[in-house]
C-alpha cells in the first residue's frame, strides 16, 4: 500500500473516528464498514473509465454521508432522523456559514479533499469484475450512513406512516372576549431540561435542586409525556403553541414547510390568540431564528417582535458570552429582564424565551457558571438550574402579577452522561407554572405538548380556549391524547398505511375520538388535524380492498355534504365516521339528536351494501364489510 493510499484511509476514517467519544461501539463499526468501502473505491479505481467514474461517485457520496452522519451524532446524539432532514435547509446552511465559519469551511474543505483524493491513487492490477461487484454491493449495504438512513426509513417512517399528523389546520376565527382578568405571560422553553434530571435514582442526586425547590411553590404538572413528532425543538414548540404536531417523517410537505414563509398558515396558535386579545407578544432566543424556520412560524402566528442571534449579537461585548450555537443563556436572561421592564408599559404582554445552553451532546454552559468541571452536559444542566431559577425568581419578584411557566421543549440527550438513560416510558417533561392565584400543587393527569397552550390560556382567564387542536386544559379535562385505549398505538391520519378491508372483514368504530380500526390499525378521525367536529371522515377502498385515499368534509348543508362524499367516493367502498348532524340525518341510523351526533358508515353509498349506525355510547362498535 502506497503513501497516497494510507493517507486516503486516514482521511476517510477521520469523520467516524470523531464520534468515538459519543458511542465507541457504533464508531468502531462505522470505521470498519468505511474501511471496507474505501477498499472498494480503490478497487474500482483500478478498472476502466466507467469504473473510475463510479469510484469517484461512490467516494464523494459516501464522504458527504459520513460528514452529515457525524454532524447528526454530534448535534443530537442520534443518526439520521426526521429532525435532521427537517433542518437540512438553505437557512441552516446560511446559519452554519455565519455562525460556525471555521467549522463550516473546514467541513467543506475536508469533504472536497477526500472526494478528490482517488485522483492521487496509483492504479494497480484490475480485479475480477464479478467478485468485485458482490463485494461492492455488500460494502454499500453495510456502510454505517446507509444503514442509518435505512433504519430511519424502515423503523420510523414505515412504523409511523399511519400517524396522520397534518401540518396545517382549518381556519379558526378568533372572536376576542374579555378575559376574567388580564394577566401577563412569561413562558420559558428550556432546551432538553427534562424532569428526569431531578431524579436521584438516575444521577445519584437531584441535578436540578433549585428548580425542584422552586417547583414546590407553583403548580407542577408531574406526568407530561413526549409523544410522536414532538422530540426536537421546533417540533416541540409547534406542538406546544398550536396543539397538534408537525407532519411525520418522510413527508415532503414537512420539508417544504421549513422553506416557505408561512408554515401552518391556517393554524390557530398561542400567539394568534393572545395577539387577538390585545397582548403585545415578544419572542427571545439565543440561536438563529433561521434554524427550523422559527422566523417564519413566529411571524405568521402572532409574534411581531422576534429576537434571535442576529439581533442579540450586537449587544454582546465579550466573545465568551456566545457559543457555537448562539448567545449564552445568562446574556439572554439579562436581555429578557430589560425587555420586561420595557413591557411593563404594555398591558397585557406575553414574552416567550428559548434557552440553548443545555443543547447536546456536551452542552454549552454560560461562562458565568465558572470553569467546566469536566462533567460535560451534566455541568451545563447544573448551570441552567442556577440561571433559570434565578431568572424565574427575579421575574416573579419584579412582576408578581405575571403568569410564569417553565417547559422543557423536549426530552434531553443522555449520550454524554456516561450512564444508561432510564426507560423512555419513565422519562417526563418538566412543566411548572407560577403566579398569583396559582396554588402550589401537583397535577398528575398525563399530558402532552398539545395540552400546554390550552392549560396556559385557562390560567390566563381565556376559558374559550380550554380546548385546542389535540389538546385540552389539564386543569379541567383529561388530555384527549390519553382518552383512548392503547393511546400509544393511536394514529392520526395524513398518509394512509397499507391497510385492506375485504368483504366479510370486521371494521371497528370507537366513540371517543372517534377512532376507526381497520386491518389492525387504529386511526383517529380528524378534520385537517383537529377533532372531528361537524365533519365527516372517510376512507375509500379500491376493488381489491386496498385503501386508496382518505378525506374529511366539513361545512355546508347535510344533503350537499352527502352528495360531495358520494361524488368523491366514485363508486368505491367507504369506511368512515361523522359528527356532521345534517349528514347523519341522511344516513339510515334513525333520529339524530343533539346528544347523539356520532355515526359510522361503510360500504358503497346508494347500494344495499351500505351500512350505517350510531355512535351514541362509549365503547366499540363492530360492523362487517359487505360483499363486492
Amino acid at each position: 500500500m502506497g503513501t497516497a493510499a494510507r493517507i486516503y484511509y486516514a482521511l476517510r476514517l477521520l469523520a467516524p473516528a470523531c464520534t468515538l467519544t459519543l458511542d465507541w461501539a457504533y464508531a468502531v463499526f462505522w470505521i470498519a464498514s468505511d474501511a471496507v468501502l474505501a477498499t472498494v473505491v480503490r478497487w474500482l479505481w483500478n478498472g476502466g473509465v466507467a469504473q473510475r467514474v463510479s469510484a469517484l461517485a461512490v467516494n464523494s457520496a459516501s464522504v458527504c454521508a459520513n460528514v452529515l452522519l457525524a454532524l447528526s451524532l454530534w448535534l443530537q446524539g442520534a443518526g439520521f432522523n426526521f429532525q435532521f432532514f427537517y433542518h437540512a435547509t438553505p437557512a441552516t446552511l446560511l446559519w452554519s456559514y455565519e455562525t460556525l465559519a471555521p467549522v463550516f469551511y473546514a467541513g467543506w474543505a475536508y469533504a472536497l479533499l477526500v472526494s478528490l483524493w482517488p485522483l492521487a491513487l496509483r492504479r494497480g492490477a484490475a480485479a475480477a469484475k464479478r467478485p468485485l461487484l458482490w463485494f461492492a454491493s455488500a460494502a454499500l449495504a453495510l456502510n454505517a450512513p446507509a444503514l442509518s438512513l435505512v433504519w430511519h426509513a424502515s423503523s420510523h417512517i414505515a412504523r409511523q406512516m399511519g400517524v396522520l399528523f397534518v401540518p396545517k389546520t382549518a381556519d379558526a376565527a378568533i372572536h376576542p372576549a374579555a378575559p376574567h382578568f388580564a394577566r401577563n405571560l412569561v413562558l420559558v422553553f428550556a432546551e432538553g431540561l427534562e424532569a428526569t434530571y431531578g431524579l436521584p435514582e438516575v444521577f445519584g442526586e437531584d441535578a436540578t435542586p433549585r428548580l425542584t425547590r422552586l417547583s414546590r411553590q407553583g403548580m407542577r404538572f408531574a406526568d407530561m409525556r413526549q409523544v410522536s413528532h414532538t422530540g426536537w425543538t421546533v417540533g416541540a414548540m409547534f406542538a406546544a403553541h398550536c396543539g397538534f404536531p408537525m407532519a411525520p417523517a418522510g413527508q415532503i410537505n414537512a420539508i417544504v414547510g421549513a422553506l416557505v414563509s408561512n408554515p401552518a398558515a391556517g393554524a390557530t396558535c398561542l400567539g394568534d390568540i393572545l395577539q387577538a386579545h390585545g397582548y403585545r407578544t415578544v419572542y427571545l432566543g439565543g440561536a438563529s431564528l433561521a434554524l427550523g424556520n422559527k422566523e417564519g412560524f413566529l411571524a405568521q402566528h402572532g409574534f411581531d417582535e422576534r429576537y434571535g442571534l442576529r439581533r442579540l449579537r450586537p449587544k454582546v461585548t465579550d466573545p465568551a458570552q456566545t457559543s457555537a450555537l448562539g448567545v449564552h443563556d445568562d446574556v439572554l436572561f439579562a436581555f429578557a429582564l430589560d425587555k420586561l421592564t420595557e413591557l411593563q408599559t404594555a398591558a397585557p404582554f406575553a414574552l416567550v424565551l428559548l434557552t440553548l445552553d443545555t443543547h447536546g451532546p456536551f452542552g454549552f454552559p454560560s461562562a458565568s457558571c465558572g470553569p467546566n468541571t469536566g462533567e460535560g452536559l451534566l455541568f451545563a444542566v447544573r448551570c441552567a438550574d442556577r440561571l433559570l431559577s434565578e431568572f424565574i425568581g427575579e421575574v416573579r419578584r419584579r412582576h408578581p402579577d405575571a403568569l410564569v411557566a417553565l417547559l422543557s421543549d423536549h426530552l434531553g440527550n443522555f449520550n454524554d452522561l456516561g450512564r444508561p438513560a432510564p426507560p423512555a416510558a419513565a422519562r417526563r417533561l418538566r412543566f411548572t407554572v407560577w403566579g398569583e392565584g396559582v396554588a402550589p400543587s401537583t397535577v398528575r393527569r398525563p399530558g402532552t405538548h398539545f395540552d400546554v397552550t390550552p392549560t396556559l390560556l385557562d390560567l390566563l382567564g381565556l376559558a374559550r380556549w380550554t380546548e385546542l387542536g389535540l389538546g385540552a386544559s389539564l386543569l379541567r379535562f383529561n388530555s384527549p391524547w390519553f382518552a383512548h385505549a392503547r393511546a400509544g398505538a393511536l394514529r392520526v391520519v395524513h398518509v394512509l398505511p397499507e391497510i385492506q378491508a375485504l368483504p366479510g372483514d370486521t371494521v371497528a368504530f370507537e366513540t371517543p375520538g372517534p377512532v376507526v380500526a381497520v386491518d389492525g390499525v387504529r386511526m383517529l378521525a380528524t378534520h385537517r388535524g383537529l377533532r372531528l367536529e361537524e365533519a365527516v371522515f372517510a376512507i375509500a377502498f379500491d376493488a381489491d380492498g386496498t385503501a386508496a385515499r382518505h378525506r374529511s368534509f366539513a361545512g355546508g348543508e347535510g344533503r350537499a355534504v352527502l352528495r360531495e362524499v358520494e361524488q368523491w367516493a366514485g363508486g368505491r367502498r367507504l369506511v368512515g365516521v361523522s359528527t356532521h348532524r345534517g349528514f347523519n340525518r341522511r344516513l339510515p341510523v334513525g333520529p339524530v339528536g343533539e346528544a347523539d351526533a356520532g355515526a359510522y358508515f361503510l360500504g358503497r353509498m346508494g347500494t344495499v351494501d351500505f351500512v350505517a349506525g350510531r355512535l351514541d355510547a362509549s365503547g366499540v362498535v363492530g360492523a362487517r364489510m359487505g360483499t363486492p
